[in-house]
């Protein structure tokens, strides 16, 4: 064996043990700046996310744009399918055309600028959306709408957060990588879709809740921006757009910004929701006399000393139906301490309610009174000591039509405005944020339960502390009466006993 031989096994031996030593070494990417093919030479951002994609199974990514993303996981399908045969990689993109281009462009470019002797011999099959490779690998291309049949070593779903049914997508890609695959998620936010389902991943993933992992990067994950060149962005979008929405999209600086919706036309400035917004994880460790709830979300368990209301917005608890929601919230320093939102119908909801509110100190509870909070409300009344409060119009429960919604949103944002609150939850945050100011309601599609049940625990708070004996209570409180005044004709008994010469404390 001559030493160009081993020479080339040392190296072979080396890239197969790292896909970063692969990438940095021996491949190269098209850089549309230059227009010419470049050594693909990884920034820290990169090479972070490159060690969670290779660490985890399901790895979601959200990042602003041109950082090389896409070039990342394919160079990572390339090192598959060339050092881990009989690899099967499928790659989809929302239209045709592009899953053509990552694979017979991109892919097949970065392979042929490899050194000859990382090249496998020859290809059973070499076109558009399929290429069959001698080591037994294949790589297959389609749009979102097919590729559900095949067992997959490495899925990826590029600009996943542009794909118009991702959910469905999913449904069908995710049981090709069951045994022992990867998928892959790939995309910038689009702002059109506060709560699209990439961002309800990515979102849950920040929180461990659903075994993905999530990636951010921000724009100045690419080394060649910064301080200033951002500020050129901003200033070029600010006069060109006449707002931050499209900076937020295409250059975010926090995941923050990038999960924001729009800003036009909403109810709840962003800035007043961001200063108030400090995200926590729910508790895992919930005390032994903690409501045994699915899904409760605790930030802060009830302490002895504190006072606590509770805003609930009820659904019909259908599988097609809007969450039912509801939101504790500490009395006192608007900090919100628990939330909870699924599929319950009216009278599980109601056991909830009244199952939280105890363990929260006997929590005031603010119920929105539509068809479903009738049921809710009928409910806590036969079955619940909780003080249920009542709305603007004094009836039990709000009154959920344009005056009510008007009162209660202007008191959500008054409360945001000055501080008086403090949100964890990242899922209300969104919903909150996208709160239209015409309609107060979220965009057509969009869920806005998280929402509702918050502001009514900010409105909640507005509410007397004092303990009432039927457990009602009006809001806002009514009009203290008038002053009595020392008039001949409106005197106390007392002084008229006392005037007839009777004591008034004897005995009759």
């Amino acid at each position: 064996m001559n030493d160009g031989n081993i020479l080339y096994r040392k190296e072979i031996y080396k890239c197969r043990r790292s896909v970063e030593y692969f990438l940095d070494t021996y491949c190269q990417i098209y850089d549309g700046t230059s227009g010419a093919w470049v050594p693909f030479r990884l920034w820290p951002g990169q090479q972070r996310t490159l060690q969670s994609i290779a660490a985890h199974r399901l790895t979601i990514i959200l990042k602003a744009r041109q950082l090389g993303l896409t070039w990342l996981v394919l160079g990572f399908a390339l090192w598959l399918i060339l050092f881990h045969p009989a690899a099967t990689v499928l790659f989809f993109s929302r239209r045709d055309e592009e899953a053509v281009d990552l694979l017979k462009f991109r892919l097949r470019g970065l392979y042929e600028r490899l050194p000859d002797w990382l090249k496998v011999q020859a290809f059973v099959t070499d076109n558009e959306h399929e290429w069959y490779w001698s080591n037994g690998s294949r790589v297959l291309a389609f749009p979102t709408t097919a590729g559900d049949s095949y067992s997959a070593t490495l899925a990826i779903v590029d600009e996943a957060d542009l794909v118009p049914d991702l959910g469905k997508l999913l449904s069908s890609v995710k049981p090709t990588i069951d045994g022992g695959g990867r998928l892959i998620l790939v995309s910038r936010a689009d702002k059109s879709r506060p709560q699209s389902p990439f961002k309800r991943i990515y979102s849950a993933a920040t929180q461990h809740q659903n075994g993905w992992t999530a990636v951010f990067l921000p724009w100045s994950a690419r080394p060649d921006r910064d301080q200033t060149w951002y500020e050129n962005q901003r200033a070029e979008i600010l006069h060109r757009t006449g707002g931050l929405d499209d900076l937020h999209e295409q250059y975010p600086a926090t995941d923050v910004e990038a999960l924001l919706p729009r800003t036009q036309d909403k109810r709840i400035a962003p800035e007043w929701l961001l200063q108030c917004f400090q995200e926590q994880r729910p508790r895992a460790d919930l005390p032994a006399d903690a409501p045994a709830i699915p899904g409760l979300e605790v930030y802060t368990a009830p302490q002895a000393d504190r006072s606590y209301v509770l805003g609930a917005d009820p659904a019909e608890g259908n599988p097609t139906s809007d969450d039912s929601a509801l939101t504790v919230i500490d009395r006192d320093s608007g900090d919100e301490v628990a939330a909870l939102a699924g599929k319950f119908q009216p009278s599980t909801l109601a056991a909830h309610i009244n199952s939280i509110g105890q363990w929260y100190n006997h929590a005031d509870v603010l119920v929105e009174r539509n068809n479903h909070g009738h049921a809710v409300l009928l409910w806590l009344g036969d079955h619940s000591r909780l003080r249920r409060l009542r709305g603007y119009d004094r009836r039990d429960g709000w009154l959920s039509n344009s005056k009510g919604k008007a009162i209660l949103y202007d008191q959500a944002a008054d409360a945001f405005r000055e501080r008086q609150t403090s949100l964890h939850s990242r899922a209300t945050f969104i919903q909150l944020a996208s709160i239209e100011g015409s309609t107060l309601r979220a965009p057509e599609g969009e869920a806005d339960d998280r929402a509702d049940s918050y502001a009514l625990a900010c409105m909640a708070r507005t509410a007397p502390a004092e303990y009432c004996p039927d457990h009602l209570v009006w809001w806002p409180l009514p009009p203290s009466p008038a002053p009595v005044t020392e008039s001949p004709n409106n005197r106390s008994l007392r002084q008229i006993m006392d005037e007839i010469g009777l004591n008034l404390d004897d005995d009759l």
